[in-house]
């Protein structure tokens, strides 16, 4: 979620400097909104999967790249000893 919403605000902060810089005098409000809310919109759904792979391949990078590292196993909640 946290690079979705990074990349999200990255592209929009390109297109509104770009926006910006283009119509700098006077800048019309409806179509710079209008382009807003389509990257804020559009932008997230269309890089979910692709920030889901990332953070998938940042995980395996961090913590499963270590030689020692096995997958945590569920304990079983009867096998507790009663104190």
């Amino acid at each position: 979620m946290t690079i979705n919403f990074a990349v999200a605000c990255v592209f929009w902060m390109v297109a509104m400097g770009i926006a910006m810089a283009l119509t700098v005098p006077f800048i019309p409000v409806a179509p710079v909104l209008a382009m807003s809310v389509a990257i804020l919109a559009g932008t997230p759904v269309w890089f979910y999967p692709r920030s889901k792979m990332l953070w998938a391949a940042i995980e395996f990078l961090t913590t499963r790249s270590e030689p020692g590292y096995r997958t945590p196993r569920a304990r079983d909640p009867r096998a507790e000893s009663v104190e």
